[in-house]
């Protein structure tokens, strides 16, 4: 999992060295017409520092503009971050056509169809819910979704678990909140996780360029669940939601792949397990590392404030 900001003008006097992050996504334009003025030297102190890239467009269906139009400008404003940055359509505009699914589907296709590379969607949790995005999600372009909760400038994994996906199977990326605070910046910033690694940041950013108006079907993986099931023996897969979602991110069965997993170290699900909490330890990564959720875990152990955990507790985990 990787950790991440996105940053526009309202950030121009952030100082990119003195942050400590994975990822910069940086708004490139909105409409039909506009570039933001800091995209291309935040872009270029991003790149030089080695940062994972993103890019995105801020979308404006609300004032009349079309799809086409807004997609061809983007991309026109892109040219030189296409094959190494994240493309992202930013979709939160106002006036009802939020749920104007059509006009972002149009918008991604196009973008895909000019560059090769597959776009992210980024929406609230209300909208991804409310609203049929079955045909986005089955063209396999990826989900940035924002849920904050209280946003008090923390991760609640359990304020995400309780409003699930519907469409998408697992979320690319995750904004947590939009007043979070990083040490070298003196302003509120939003923080994201990324639900992949390095290499899989990569792939939303090389795309696999093609000459279709549509786009294609992904690649069906060939795997079979033995050999996976090795793989994540032999942790080449990660652990708890990484786990599940690099596999379903690949195009297979995370269910069959992990029973065999617990078949093969002879793990009996329905059994009891307990864990003695760490110096550094938290839910969330309990959670993760055990493949379970945050509020499962409140649940088994009755505890009343899940940021409160102490070393040499004991849990139940399974």
């Amino acid at each position: 999992m990787l950790k991440g900001i996105d940053i526009s003008h309202h950030q121009r006097n952030i100082n990119l060295s003195a942050i400590q992050t994975d990822f910069v996504i940086i708004k490139a334009t909105e409409g039909n017409g506009y570039t933001d003025e800091c995209c291309d030297m935040f872009y270029q102190k991003a790149k030089s520092l080695g940062k994972k890239l993103g890019v995105y467009h801020f979308a404006r269906p609300d004032l009349g503009n079309s799809a086409i139009a807004e997609a061809d400008w983007f991309v026109s404003q892109i040219q030189g971050y296409i094959k190494e940055s994240m493309l992202i359509l930013d979709w939160e505009p106002s006036g009802g056509h939020v749920s104007n699914v059509g006009w972002a589907k149009t918008w991604l296709d196009r973008v895909y169809q000019k560059t090769g590379v597959k776009p992210v969607i980024y929406m609230s949790a209300s909208p991804m819910r409310s609203y049929d995005w079955s045909n986005v999600a089955n063209a396999d372009y990826g989900l940035w979704v924002a849920n904050y909760g209280s946003n008090n400038g923390n991760a609640n994994e359990g304020v995400f678990n309780s409003y699930p996906l519907k469409y998408w199977n697992f979320y690319a990326l995750w904004q947590y909140t939009s007043v979070g605070r990083l040490s070298g910046y003196n302003g509120n910033l939003d923080l994201n996780y990324f639900s992949g690694d390095s290499s899989a940041w990569d792939k939303y950013a090389g795309g696999t360029p093609s000459n279709n108006s549509t786009p294609t079907t992904p690649t069906v993986q060939t795997k079979s669940v033995e050999e996976l099931a090795n793989e994540v023996i032999a942790g080449q897969w990660g652990n708890g939601q990484d786990r599940k979602n690099r596999l379903t991110a690949a195009g297979y069965n995370y269910d069959e792949v992990q029973a065999r997993v617990n078949s093969k170290l002879g793990v009996n699900k329905s059994s009891v397990e307990y864990y003695i909490v760490q110096k550094g330890d938290n839910l969330t990564k309990i959670a993760n590392k055990y493949g379970t959720t945050v509020n499962q875990l409140v649940s088994w152990n009755g505890i009343k404030n899940p940021n409160l955990i102490y070393t040499g507790q004991k849990i139940r985990v399974r």
